[in-house]
């Protein structure tokens, strides 16, 4: 029995680097923010901050895998702003006003109790519009996988058994995170009778999260680049949209997703409505 833990260990430790905590942290980030914008008597205040709570610890141990990227990062950029590098300083004259800014909208919805709901409400919105493309994103982290056990030095039954569940569990838990969001979206429309905008909306989040997982996986940038660098973001994208070969591959990861998320939007409704039908002492075959 030993040995069996020890090439589990040993594959863990040659493989895994805490990427599966990570992205399912950033993948739950806009199901839960849809709870709270779009369906908030569906889960209990109580219920919801544990949820809450439960994924900003999962964050914690998915991010002690990236601390020293973040510390080479910190380090780069003290280097450029002692060098006097013009880009890293007018970066951080843009935090500068975006703090200075956020701050003063915070005091003064503060002092307007109606208003701040609004605006909170369009913030949260826009929070969860630039963190939903994290939750469809895990689809590509197949290829951790692939790196990770193409190197000969990890047993066939540890990758089978071990790393391959793991590896699926996570894709499909975040990928389900993705279509509860959006389920959560489309209940918020029919709410208000706007029964018409649920597919367009669908289709619109797709395109959205086919671009938002472009640039991630290829160009490499954050949901916080909106933030930290929105000119990158916005280049980047204009040059996405343009060039033919990335245009192509956002519109093959939007057919994608757009089918991946019809089969999996079946399934979770069907098991809703089976949970129901026990719920009630029903039998759904008849």
């Amino acid at each position: 029995m030993h040995w069996i833990f020890v090439n589990i260990y040993d594959g863990i430790n040659n493989v895994y680097s805490g990427w599966i905590w990570w992205n399912l942290f950033l993948a739950f980030i806009p199901m839960l923010l849809s709870f709270s914008l779009f369906r908030r008597r569906a889960i209990p205040p109580f219920q919801l901050a544990l949820a809450w709570f439960g994924t900003a610890l999962i964050g914690v141990v998915g991010l002690r895998s990236r601390i020293p990227r973040l510390s080479r990062v910190m380090y780069q950029t003290v280097d450029n702003i002692r060098s006097g590098d013009p880009g890293t300083l007018l970066q951080l004259m843009w935090l500068v006003v975006v703090g200075v800014v956020a701050l003063g909208v915070s005091i003064w919805l503060f002092k307007r109790s109606y208003t701040s709901k609004v605006w909170l409400w369009w913030l949260g919105l826009a929070v969860f519009i630039a963190f939903l493309p994290n939750a469809p994103y895990v689809l590509t982290d197949i290829i951790h996988l692939i790196r990770g056990t193409s190197s000969g030095d990890i047993a066939t039954w540890v990758i089978a058994l071990v790393f391959i569940p793991i590896h699926l569990a996570a894709i499909l838990l975040g990928f389900e995170a993705y279509v509860i969001s959006l389920l959560n979206v489309n209940f918020y429309l029919k709410q208000r009778h706007l029964h018409k905008l649920v597919l367009p909306s669908e289709l619109a989040l797709h395109a959205l999260c086919a671009l938002g997982i472009y640039l991630g996986r290829f160009i490499r940038l954050n949901s916080w680049d909106f933030v930290v660098s929105p000119t990158s973001v916005l280049v980047n994208t204009l040059n996405t949209l343009t060039e033919k070969r990335p245009f192509a591959v956002v519109v093959v990861t939007f057919v994608i997703l757009t089918t991946l998320y019809w089969i999996m939007k079946q399934i979770t409704l069907g098991l809703k409505l089976r949970y129901h039908y026990a719920r009630k002492g029903l039998d759904p075959l008849v």
